[in-house]
């Protein structure tokens, strides 16, 4: 199927290498399989075949960019903000030729760009949960000797994500701590950013035993422990509710470094 494209009429506007590749990319994306020397499209991509041909060309984009990004990608969404001296020229020809309208083409590249950043947010945040698991556990097994209290460490975050804490861990005196972790890689500038959704600051606010975790994640990838802190620390930064038609639901935080104890927070009361 792929060397017939060499014999298609396009009228000049595909070479039959672009239709080659075009292909190879549906493939790679699970869009076409092949079964016995057969190519058969995918329902989401049969689907598209009833839609417009500009919106059906807008999903396909959208879905084909999310399943294989260029790395400029990367470097051209930042802060709500497309940079385009960061897209290729030849890129910004084809995005140009599939999608007319300037306004669009921004508006995919800022939702390609935050869908990215979730994803992203979100392994880099189970990521610092393992790493604050696997800190309690050491702490209790060889600092306490206590293998059978580290075995009792669990993040509870892979059973359910609205508890408002992520790990829960015992300490030498059986008190038992949960704790909500957050993962940055601002820390080194003096502050701790973050994402606080509503759930998690009303369980801080009303559990004593809740506290934050915030864990740093360096160049190379490696993460380290900046602190903790309990929920009544964070209460005067979050936002207030100015109608009844009107209530906020996440807020990103900026809190100093300064307002963490180092460390864990097991046997704070020892």
């Amino acid at each position: 199927m792929i060397e017939s494209y060499g014999k298609l009429v396009t009228g000049g506007l595909y070479r039959p290498q672009d239709l080659q590749a075009g292909h190879q990319l549906l493939v790679r994306s699970r869009l076409v399989s092949e079964e016995g020397g057969r190519h058969i499209p995918s329902e989401s991509l049969k689907r598209l075949r009833d839609l417009p041909d500009d919106v059906a060309a807008e999903l396909l984009l959208h879905e084909l960019l999310l399943r294989e990004p260029p790395l400029w990608l990367y470097a051209a969404v930042v802060d709500d903000e497309v940079r385009w001296e960061n897209v290729p020229d030849a890129d910004q020809d084809a995005l140009r030729q599939l999608l007319a309208d300037a306004a669009r083409r921004e508006a995919l590249l800022l939702t390609l760009g935050r869908t990215l950043d979730a994803a992203l947010l979100a392994e880099y945040g189970k990521a610092g949960e393992e790493h604050v698991v696997w800190a309690c556990r050491r702490y209790l097994r060889d600092d306490q000797q206590r293998p059978d209290l580290a075995a009792q460490v669990h993040q509870v975050s892979l059973r359910s994500d609205q508890l408002g804490y992520d790990v829960t861990s015992p300490d030498v005196t059986g008190h038992r701590h949960r704790m909500e972790i957050k993962t940055t890689g601002s820390a080194a500038g003096g502050l701790v950013e973050f994402f606080l959704s509503r759930n998690e600051a009303t369980v801080g606010e009303r559990d004593p035993s809740w506290c934050l975790v915030a864990v740093r994640r360096e160049a190379d990838m490696s993460l380290h422990i900046v602190g903790w802190c309990r929920g009544v620390t964070l209460l005067p930064l979050l936002p207030r509710d100015l109608s009844p038609q009107g209530r906020w639901t996440s807020v990103r935080l900026s809190v100093p470094t300064t307002d963490f104890t180092p460390g864990l927070p097991l046997d704070v009361w020892v």
